[in-house]
């Protein structure tokens, strides 16, 4: 957990792949969406961190990220 704390309230860039799954699902809603996200919380059940992005919320493994 001590590890997932350290992005709380960074900045962070989806690895490739996951950014364009993202970008997939997000494609119904009227947006455009960039690769930066802001790290809101780190959940201990599910050892995921909660990102927001424009208008979207995403859950995703530490090793989905880079801090920029």
């Amino acid at each position: 957990m001590k590890t997932l704390n350290k992005y709380i309230g960074r900045i962070v860039r989806l690895n490739q792949a996951t950014f364009r799954e993202v970008a997939r699902q997000a494609r119904g809603q009227e947006n455009t969406l960039e690769n930066c996200f802001l790290v809101a919380e780190a959940s201990r059940e599910m050892r995921k961190l909660i990102c927001y992005g424009g208008n979207l919320r995403i859950t995703v493994g530490a090793s989905e990220v880079a801090l920029i």
